[in-house]
């Protein structure tokens, strides 16, 4: 059913309901295909693989178990086999830092009340996943050159998809990290400059608990004289 509006039409709330559970599955296979893990890609429901939206091939029932991407790995022998292992778990290994970076990068967009430690640690994590990331498109790549034309269609294009997301989150983690190293320098001049005061503050502090226990064991001798005077 094509459901795009004619020019100068008004959009009904028909249209607008459908718009808006488009973009929702549009975004959900983006998602999906950037981040998730092969380990559950494999064990989708046929019904649950379509939301990734990638081009399943001719659909033909047959006898063996699982979803379309789960039969073409079946079907992958020797190199091309060992290649697909090799990628899917480093995929995965990569995939259980994914809230480490989210945590990460929302802490370097909004620095307020961080200290130097947190911001240190946080730039870390997005550094080491830059490193780490490398391998993906090193193994990303040679495993699509080897598959023919004719077969793995659906996993041709997750790993297609997962080059681009990698590199996309690549450049994004590189622009941060670049645009914050001033603040990162303010903030860590900031905490210095801040620490002799609270040095001298707990001084005060200290100074002033001794003067406290002077000024009682005084008044108790006082009242002691008192007493048996």
């Amino acid at each position: 059913m094509d459901m795009a509006a004619p020019a100068g039409s008004v959009m009904t709330p028909e249209l607008e309901a459908y718009i808006k559970n488009r973009q929702q599955e549009i975004q959900e296979s983006i998602d999906l295909c950037s981040n998730a893990p092969f380990s559950k890609v494999l064990m989708m429901e046929q019904k649950d693989l379509r939301k990734l939206m990638l081009n399943l091939g001719d659909q033909r029932l047959t006898l063996e178990p699982g979803n379309t991407m789960r039969k073409e790995v079946m079907k992958l022998q020797g190199a091309k086999f060992h290649a697909y292992c090799e990628y899917a778990e480093l995929w995965d290994l990569i995939g259980l830092r994914r809230k480490n970076l989210e945590a990460a990068e929302k802490r370097l967009r909004d620095m307020k009340g961080a200290t130097v430690r947190e911001v240190e640690t946080a730039i870390a994590t997005l550094e080491s996943y830059l490193e780490v990331s490398l391998e993906i498109q090193n193994h990303a790549f040679p495993l699509i050159r080897m598959l023919d034309d004719n077969e793995a269609l659906s996993l041709r294009q997750l790993v297609a998809a997962h080059g681009e997301a990698t590199i996309s989150r690549q450049d994004r983690y590189y622009l941060l990290l670049k645009s914050i190293k001033c603040d990162v320098r303010k903030l860590r001049l900031r905490e210095a400059a801040v620490k002799p005061f609270k040095f001298c503050r707990a001084k005060v502090r200290n100074l002033c608990r001794k003067i406290r226990r002077a000024r009682k064991k005084r008044k108790g001798k006082k009242a002691v004289g008192l007493i048996t005077s």
